[in-house]
């Protein structure tokens, strides 16, 4: 878990407007949204629909690993920095010095070249037969056209483009899985709830981190998809130049391959996945009836 400073804690305090419970400009629904899409987690499923939107972001410092709340801290100042820069409002020089400190002090818990990213992109997921990808998929050519063009990306050197193919192909894949599993996809843990009707969203209504969370639950994608799914499931948020200058938000190439990887280890899950299905099938019809 995280552990700040008291005199971290008062910098952020005071930059983020926390006093009376409050943070910068946002409501609770729009900071918990700010929250799932910076971190992806659920923040007053997991923390708490009673706290304020102080109490909530201390509770996350308190109880987040240091990355997440890394990311978190620097996705809100650059909030605070953009907000402040399109109502033409020029930060006084205490708040330019407190960015500058929390920014530089930040930074380097979410360094990207890190070991486990590392692990990752060095294992081999083996050639991926798209043929052999569970029934209910339809888009088996698409699919690898996007590979192709993934791949073309990469040597372009565009990493935004990476990104969208990578996110829009995945969320294609499993919406289409998740319809043709819906009971299943539904009932499934973490299967995202309208908070205002309290059922389960219709599963064209649900999101990438939804399908992927779900389909986590449902040993249908491994371990490596969920942890490193960080990297593709906000792709939305970047499709419109003015959010991705407001959430501060730089694609790298190594940012680029990770999400190739993802694309490819959820592809060959998926294959798996099938490959089971099939002998399960195929030992049930030789079982003698009794």
């Amino acid at each position: 878990m995280a552990e700040l400073d008291n005199l971290t804690k008062r910098k952020l305090e005071s930059i983020f407007g926390m006093s009376g419970g409050y943070v910068l400009d946002f409501t609770n629904a729009t900071f918990g949204d700010f929250i799932r899409t910076a971190i992806g987690i659920e923040p007053y499923d997991k923390y708490g629909t009673e706290l304020s939107k102080a109490r909530l972001l201390r509770a996350i410092w308190e109880g987040e690993p240091d990355y997440l709340v890394a990311k978190l801290n620097l996705e809100l100042l650059e909030h605070q920095r953009v907000t402040a820069m399109l109502s033409g409002r020029e930060p006084s020089a205490i708040e330019a010095a407190l960015y500058d400190e929390l920014k530089a002090q930040f930074a380097p818990l979410i360094e990207p070249s890190n070991p486990a990213n590392t692990a990752f992109l060095a294992k081999d997921f083996g050639q991926i037969d798209l043929a052999e990808l569970p029934r209910a998929l339809s888009s088996q050519s698409i699919v690898e056209a996007r590979l192709h063009e993934i791949d073309t990306c990469l040597e372009a050197g565009a990493p935004l483009a990476v990104i969208f193919l990578v996110g829009s192909t995945l969320e294609g894949v499993l919406l289409e899985l998740g319809k043709a599993n819906a009971t299943e996809f539904v009932a499934a843990p973490g299967a995202p709830v309208d908070r205002t009707s309290g059922r389960t969203r219709p599963i064209d209504q649900w999101r990438l981190v939804d399908l992927i969370a779900v389909s986590h639950n449902l040993r249908i994608l491994s371990d490596d998809v969920f942890k490193f799914a960080d990297h593709v499931r906000n792709f939305r948020n970047y499709i419109h130049p003015r959010q991705q200058l407001a959430e501060g938000f730089e694609p790298r190439m190594e940012t680029a391959r990770i999400a190739q990887q993802v694309l490819r280890a959820a592809l060959a899950d998926l294959e798996r996945s099938s490959a089971s299905d099939a002998t399960e099938l195929a030992t049930a019809t030789q079982e003698p009836i009794a």
